[in-house]
C-alpha cells in the first residue's frame, strides 16, 4: 500500500519533503480508489497548504500540536503504556517484527512512531497492511477524533488511515469521552506535568536501544522511492 508512504511523509515533522514530492504524492492520492473523493481532495489541499506556508511556521504549528502534552503523541505505545517499562518491551517486539520483514530502523528511531510504522506498512501486501491498521484501530480513531475536536488539518491523515483500514470513525461513546477530556497542552497542564516529572539520572528507563528521540522529530522519512513508485523508475 504505497499510499501509506505518502501519508507517512505528510505526517512527519515538516522538513520540506512534502513540497519537494508534491506532484508525485498528489498523483498517488488521486489514484487511490480506497479513499473517498472528499478525502482525496482534503489530502491534496493539505499538500497545497504545505507548499504555500513558510517552513518555520509549519514546524512551529506542528510542535504546538504534537509536542505539547501526550494526547496527540505520534508514538503509539505512549497511549497504551505511558512511560512504563512495558512500553520498552513492546517497542523491542515491534522492532523485531520490522527486522523479520527486512525493514531496517536506525538506532535513533523509535519503532512506535506513527510515520515509521506507516512506512513499514507501505511495504506490505494490502491485506497484511490493513490488518496492522486494524490492530491499531482504536488509537487511530482516538487520534482522529482528538484532531477533529481541535479542528486540525492533520485530522484528514487519520481519516485516510481509517478508510484504508476499512475502519469506522470514533463512535458516539468515544467522541463523548474525547469531548470531556481535559486538555493536557495548556500552560497549567504543562506546569503540572513538569512538577510531577521524576528526576532520572543516566539512560532513561524503558527506552529502545538507548534511543532518546524527541517526539515529532524522530524519523527522517525516506522519500527516494516516492518518484519511483509513480513513474516506475529504477
Amino acid at each position: 500500500m504505497k499510499i501509506l508512504k505518502v501519508i507517512a511523509l505528510m505526517m512527519h515533522y515538516p522538513d520540506g519533503s512534502v513540497s519537494e514530492n508534491a506532484d508525485e504524492a498528489i498523483t498517488l492520492i488521486r489514484q487511490e480508489s480506497r479513499l473517498a473523493s472528499t478525502t482525496q481532495e482534503a489530502l491534496v489541499a493539505f499538500i497545497r497548504t504545505q507548499q504555500q506556508h513558510d517552513l518555520l511556521d509549519l514546524q512551529s504549528d506542528y510542535g504546538a500540536l504534537f509536542d505539547r502534552g501526550s494526547a496527540l503523541s505520534l508514538h503509539l505505545f505512549e497511549h497504551v503504556h505511558g512511560e512504563s517499562r512495558d512500553r520498552g518491551q513492546a517497542m523491542v517486539e515491534l522492532l523485531n517484527v520490522y527486522r523479520q520483514h527486512g525493514f531496517d530502523v536506525s538506532a535513533n528511531e523509535l519503532p512506535d512512531y506513527v510515520p515509521l510504522f506507516l512506512e513499514f506498512c507501505s511495504l506490505l501486501q494490502e491485506t497484511e497492511a490493513q490488518n496492522w491498521l486494524r490492530e491499531t484501530g482504536h488509537l487511530l480513531q482516538t487520534l482522529h477524533g482528538r484532531l477533529e475536536a481541535r479542528e486540525s488539518s492533520y485530522a484528514v491523515l487519520f481519516q485516510a488511515l481509517l478508510e484504508l483500514g476499512e475502519l469506522p470513525a470514533a463512535d458516539e461513546q468515544l467522541r463523548h469521552r474525547i469531548d470531556s477530556e481535559e486538555r493536557d497542552d495548556t500552560p497549567q497542564a504543562l506546569d503540572r506535568a513538569w512538577a510531577e516529572e521524576p528526576v532520572i539520572f543516566g539512560p532513561a528507563a524503558g527506552g529502545c536501544g538507548g534511543a532518546t528521540t524527541h517526539k515529532g522529530q524522530a524519523v527522517p522519512i525516506d522519500t527516494s522511492g516516492l518518484r519511483r513508485t509513480v513513474t516506475g523508475e529504477n
